[in-house]
């Protein structure tokens, strides 16, 4: 009879018996070696079981920050970009205008690309001029006279429509040749376009450029106001020119009652011309003022007793209001 292990092959029947304590001490020896080899193996496997742990935590932990912040060297978008607190792109209730929530933007691909604003868009710079561009091709890399514009819009009849256009534009061939476009010179202007009642078309109603401008009504789809050979010219109308009227007495809102006094406001035009005085307004005390807008006015002086006490000033809105600094 024999038994055969990996290591060994020996014939027990016929054993010597000065061998019987060499294999008993072989024997123990080799179930001794298998035990600690166990052992040995079982905290390789605990510590590769903790250093998983630890990865896991790891990833657990980054997982967590990059919800918050993304710090990389390049972002790619292939299709959406949502910058959203609701994680939806358009305002709800507003998807059929695609009034976004906060910022939308995807690529030129299926439907229009493009990137879509909601709120204010607000641009600074350091050290260097304020440059916003508008760049534009046609497929076959051949100029493109008008690159972009900017147009203000009011949704009607299912749909965003145009109201008024500002549009750069390169000159015609007619008058200067494409061939004659060189790096350094290439010619534009602008357009300044209006969409009129029961007209379906925009009307151009001024073109700057050249030194030279064209003022005047007319013009379906950009045609129609001749273009500017002298430094102004009007087309289809006469210079009226107005006076900016006398402004009424201004309000008094409120006063401190520290004793009486009387305002007037004078109205002060773009060149600085100023109007008489108007009809002043009686205050028990140092006054808070309203007054109403006047035609042409640029600003306004206020007078507190036939003296000037403020301005120019220039306050915003059709009812200008100011408190004298006196007043607590």
């Amino acid at each position: 009879m024999f038994r055969c292990d990996m290591i060994t092959c020996m014939t027990i029947t016929k054993t010597p018996p000065n061998m019987k304590p060499i294999i008993l001490l072989i024997s123990t020896s080799l179930l001794f070696a298998g035990a600690v080899f166990a052992d040995e193996n079982l905290d390789a496997l605990k510590r590769d079981v903790e250093a998983l742990k630890k990865r896991v935590t790891g990833l657990e932990e980054d997982n967590s920050k990059l919800k918050k912040q993304i710090d990389v060297e390049r972002l790619i978008v292939r299709k959406e970009l949502i910058v959203s607190d609701t994680g939806q792109p358009w305002e709800k209730g507003f998807e059929a205008h695609q009034i976004p929530r906060g910022i939308y933007a995807r690529p030129v691909g299926e439907g229009v690309g493009g990137l879509w604003v909601r709120s204010r868009l607000i641009k600074g710079e350091i050290d260097d001029p304020f440059d916003d561009r508008f760049h534009a091709l046609e497929r076959d890399g051949s100029l493109r006279r008008a690159p972009g514009h900017i147009s203000w819009n009011v949704w009607i009849d299912g749909a965003w429509r145009q109201m008024a256009i500002i549009q750069g534009e390169g000159l015609e061939p007619s008058e200067i040749p494409l061939k004659e476009w060189t790096g350094g010179s290439h010619p534009g202007r602008l357009r300044f376009q209006t969409y009129r009642p029961r007209h379906h078309e925009p009307l151009t109603d001024a073109l700057i450029g050249q030194g030279m401008m064209s003022l005047g009504g007319g013009g379906f789809g950009g045609g129609g106001l001749p273009y500017p050979k002298e430094v102004l010219q009007l087309w289809g109308g006469e210079i009226l020119q107005a006076t900016i009227p006398t402004p009424a007495a201004p309000t008094v809102v409120s006063d401190d009652g520290t004793g009486e006094h009387q305002y007037a406001i004078i109205a002060v035009g773009v060149q600085g011309r100023r109007t008489v005085a108007s009809p002043a307004t009686k205050a028990k005390g140092l006054a808070r003022l309203r007054w109403k807008s006047v035609k042409g006015a640029d600003a306004y002086v206020v007078v507190r007793d036939e003296k000037e006490i403020a301005g120019p000033l220039r306050v915003e809105g059709s009812h200008k209001e100011w408190t004298d600094k006196a007043v607590r």
